[in-house]
């Protein structure tokens, strides 16, 4: 494409030459030597002084030098900023890397303290549903597994029995041997009872000498069997310390969940079937 001092150039070029040869022509005429239509038939337009083409040439040069020199300039003022901009791009690529990698390393340390949170509180949970001197279930514990197991009997109907044990003379125990050895015996007993049942049954302690028991999927029969040997099996292991003696039995009252029946009304029955078993002379299990 042409540029625009190159239609200067040419423009210039060719008003110039009109104007000389008009000029020429005009003075041919005066003097009588040719008549103007015929000149301007046959003169050549271009047909320029070397003085003036060397007037628009040096005018034309000097521009188009200008020209390059801000073409240099911009070419040198460019080469000079993008190196400029190059690095700034590459230390700004550099600390956004940084930035990301901190931010890993946060994200790390915040998962690390989560599971360490939560360990703790899971922990925490266990203890507080555990009964220290025992090391089985406490009452807190038995009255959540007590509402979950009642509401799985009222949603699918199971059988579902309770049963409530306490250890015979165990005031006579304490007094007699003094709350150490009635320790070891809580303990006895609570290991004894435990490495009797299933997996899905669950025994606590519920204060006391006083634990309780559920065996969901059996009914009061089966729970009555089980409940005998567990007794028998207690009343057999004498619980020996140094040169201590003492013979220990349990007994227990059992009740079955009904149609109609409350978490109060078997508790209840449970209870009065232990008091049963009490007055009709302890080391048995009763049925209400």
């Amino acid at each position: 494409m042409e540029t625009k001092w190159a239609r200067f150039i040419k423009a210039s070029v060719q008003v110039f030459a009109l104007i000389s040869v008009w000029h020429g022509a005009s003075a041919m005429v005066a003097n009588g030597t040719m008549t103007e239509p015929l000149l301007l038939r046959f003169i050549d337009p271009l047909a320029i002084p070397a003085t003036l083409l060397a007037v628009i040439g040096s005018v034309a040069a000097t521009q188009l030098r200008l020209r390059g020199r801000r073409k240099v300039r911009k070419v040198v003022h460019e080469e000079h900023i993008e190196p400029v901009q190059s690095i700034e791009k590459s230390l700004y690529i550099e600390q956004n890397e940084l930035l990301i990698t901190e931010l890993k390393k946060q994200v790390i340390e915040l998962s690390k303290d989560k599971e360490h949170l939560i360990y703790l509180l899971q922990e925490r949970s266990a203890r507080l549903r555990e009964d220290p001197l025992t090391g089985i279930p406490n009452r807190l514990a038995y009255e959540e597994q007590f509402q979950q197991e009642f509401q799985r009997w009222k949603r699918f109907g199971n059988p579902l029995t309770f049963l409530i044990w306490d250890i015979d003379h165990f005031k006579k125990i304490n007094d007699y041997h003094g709350h150490a050895i009635g320790d070891e015996i809580l303990r006895m007993v609570a290991q004894q009872i435990s490495s009797r049942l299933r997996s899905t049954d669950f025994l606590a302690r519920y204060g006391g000498e006083e634990f309780i028991m559920l065996l969901p999927g059996a009914d009061v029969n089966a729970a009555h069997l089980l409940a005998d040997q567990i007794r028998l099996h207690i009343a057999e292991c004498e619980f020996r310390q140094g040169n201590i003696r003492v013979s220990v039995t349990i007994s227990c009252g059992l009740s079955s969940f009904e149609p109609g029946d409350g978490l109060q009304s078997v508790f209840k029955r449970a209870d009065q079937a232990l008091y049963q078993a009490k007055s009709a002379g302890r080391n048995c299990c009763w049925i209400s």
